[in-house]
């Protein structure tokens, strides 16, 4: 059932979490450290805000709308807030692909290429050369509609866990 004390938590908490991820990650790329795209801001800003807004989520729920709190519910809470967390940076990270224009796209594509070449001999051994050749030319396939959609999943997944370990903590 539609229960709008968890929806107004998620959305407050996902939408905030995304807001301050996205500004995390546009920092990142602003000050020169990173690609917005690379793996490694995309995995701190995961793995740092994706649990730190699930826990205050699921931590204001307990306290404001339900204070016997069980683990379907509080799972529930989490999962819905990391929802709105990653639709909402996907969201963000596709508009400011359109406008910041395909050239941070590309600098990540050839960073990418390059990464495999360095490896290609491990890569090979495990994927196979005909893998390793269809994944080395699906990079110049990227797009923002590509990139966001790898963000929404790495956050889905990351926020997946972290609502089940969450709600077995706030269960009561």
């Amino acid at each position: 059932m539609f229960d709008r004390a968890v929806v107004n938590t998620a959305i407050r908490y996902g939408v905030t979490g995304a807001i301050v991820s996205f500004i995390y990650i546009l920092i990142l790329a602003l000050a020169g450290f990173e690609n917005p795209y690379d793996n490694t801001s995309e995995y701190s800003s995961t793995l740092i805000f994706v649990p730190v807004f699930t826990f205050l989520a699921i931590k204001y729920f307990r306290k404001f709308h339900d204070t016997e709190l069980g683990f379907g519910k509080a799972f529930k809470v989490g999962l819905m807030t990391v929802f709105f967390l990653a639709f909402t940076t996907a969201l963000l990270l596709c508009i400011y692909s359109g406008f910041a224009g395909q050239e941070m796209i590309q600098e990540y594509v050839i960073l990418s290429q390059k990464r495999m070449e360095l490896t290609k001999k491990e890569l090979t051994q495990v994927m196979g050369e005909a893998n390793y050749k269809n994944a080395y030319q699906n990079l110049n396939h990227l797009n923002p509609y590509i990139l966001a959609q790898i963000s929404f999943v790495n956050r889905m997944v990351a926020g997946f866990f972290t609502s089940i370990v969450l709600g077995v903590f706030f269960r009561k």
